[in-house]
């Protein structure tokens, strides 16, 4: 049996953090109003929220409830214990028992029960894809009474990571939903602890919070990296990083940090990348690292452990508000991406950083004078202090033998604009006039530079509904 199944809670006492919940749902058994309505649980996956739909199930079809805990030792009890399910107790997998011919089935056992007088619960995990038809159905049970109390006919719990996507019509006959919120990595990592001691697994402290940080405190996704960092020995620190593969997290950083310098560098490393992991999960967390440094530089989000703080400083100081558009261009990734997708974009993301390419529009910072071009100065990389440099050091801590993110201008000085202004008032670039301006030939069939560009200015004019004189 895997350790995330032998230690799923089984009382209010072994679930973590979530003591305000706890504390409503005792009350509604304590006061014998747990089945005046239907529950939600929602919350990131991991959280505990089927884990305690089942426990307040059994504490509702408990004979003699403690403190309204279930007793754990009645005859529903036991049942609900050891096999899931009871004579008045239900769970349905609703990603595979959506439709409304699943949800028909329930009502009409519901109909003829009634003359047992005995209470049911039907808890759906993955409620959200429970169709349209399929909760209008649960709507006019959920409603009625048993005649004689106040006790609705059916009481439903509803486990959902999604509550969005369920009807306000469900919610309305529900208490008012329970949100599962996250959890500090330290109080993880007493859980974690409380395992490791049980299962005589050796283990580090830092490395326990660690697991959990990168877990995101996902409680059932941190027993299993736990058992499966056990099985290369000790849980330690250099075991956790090999195994989580947090190596890679720096190759990450690096990558952003060469964009709009070291092209090359930029291509090399992603190759690297690509050899550990998958393109999709690439694509992620690169996104989720530039957007990590982008709220570090603004000083709203602490680094976490497992990322290099100093490097999270230095790419900040010198991507800046570029951050955004990169994380925005990696987050919008193709479909099935492959490696060949991922060097596409980082070389597109390169080339717009650099100047080449106009491809951010207006997430980058723009320059007053130019609003659809990128900044026109000259970027060098800054240093460790932050400050810009004219060597070849990258934010990355490593060399290179190329500037990082040059810049040239490519519009006129605005006094030499107005040389080049039609008589409707249109600019015409002057790059554009000497590559339309004919070269003259042996045969003589070009046209003169001068009379060339008066024809170029009446055409503009035309089209700009200026039509001047008649010729």
């Amino acid at each position: 049996m895997s350790l995330d199944t032998k230690y799923r809670p089984t009382s209010y006492d072994e679930v973590v953090g979530q003591d305000a919940n706890i504390a409503v749902l005792v009350q509604f058994v304590q006061t014998g109003t747990g089945f005046n309505q239907s529950y939600v649980f929602c919350g990131g996956h991991g959280g505990g929220k089927t884990t305690l739909g089942r426990i307040l199930a059994r504490a509702l079809l408990c004979e003699t409830p403690v403190a309204g805990n279930p007793c754990d030792t009645c005859t529903s009890c036991q049942s609900i214990l050891t096999s899931g399910l009871s004579e008045c107790f239900f769970e349905v997998d609703a990603a595979t028992n959506s439709g409304k011919d699943d949800v028909k089935k329930i009502t009409e056992v519901i109909e003829y029960s009634t003359f047992s007088g005995k209470r049911r619960i039907y808890l759906f995990d993955e409620a959200h894809q429970l169709s349209k038809n399929a909760l209008d159905a649960l709507l006019k049970p959920m409603e009625d009474t048993i005649p004689g109390s106040q006790d609705k006919l059916l009481v439903c719990i509803f486990c959902t990571t999604e509550p969005e996507k369920m009807r306000k019509t469900i919610f309305s006959r529900c208490a008012p939903a329970f949100t599962l919120r996250r959890v500090t990595p330290e109080q993880v990592a007493d859980r974690l602890e409380y395992i490791c001691k049980q299962e005589g697994i050796e283990y580090e402290r830092d490395a326990l919070i660690l697991i959990s940080e990168v877990c995101e405190t996902h409680i059932r996704d941190s027993i299993k990296a736990v058992e499966g960092v056990s099985k290369l020995g000790p849980v330690t620190t250099a075991s956790v990083t090999s195994y989580l593969k947090l190596d890679a997290n720096d190759l990450y950083l690096k990558i952003l940090a060469y964009l709009g310098g070291d092209l090359s560098r930029v291509l090399s490393l992603a190759d690297e990348l690509v050899q550990q992991q998958s393109p999709s999960t690439c694509y992620e967390k690169l996104a989720e690292a530039a957007m990590l440094v982008y709220q570090a530089h603004l000083g709203i989000a602490k680094v976490p452990s497992y990322w290099s703080e100093s490097l999270v400083q230095k790419v900040g100081q010198h991507h800046r508000q570029y951050l955004v558009a990169f994380a925005s261009r990696l987050a919008s990734r193709p479909g099935r991406p492959t490696a060949s997708m991922l060097m596409c974009d980082l070389a597109h993301i390169h080339h717009g950083r650099e100047g080449t390419l106009a491809i951010f529009g207006a997430t980058a910072p723009v320059a007053k004078s130019a609003p659809q071009e990128l900044p026109t100065q000259t970027q060098t990389a800054p240093s460790e202090t932050g400050t810009p440099t004219a060597g070849n050091s990258h934010p990355s801590g490593e060399t290179s033998p190329t500037t990082v993110g040059k810049v040239t201008s490519t519009t006129p000085d605005p006094k030499e604009r107005s040389a080049y202004l039609t008589a409707g008032g249109t600019f015409v670039d002057p790059r554009a006039q000497k590559r339309r301006e004919p070269v003259a030939s042996s045969k003589g069939d070009g046209l003169p530079a001068e009379l060339f560009g008066q024809l170029l200015q009446r055409r503009v004019a035309e089209l700009n509904g200026d039509r001047g004189p008649p010729r």
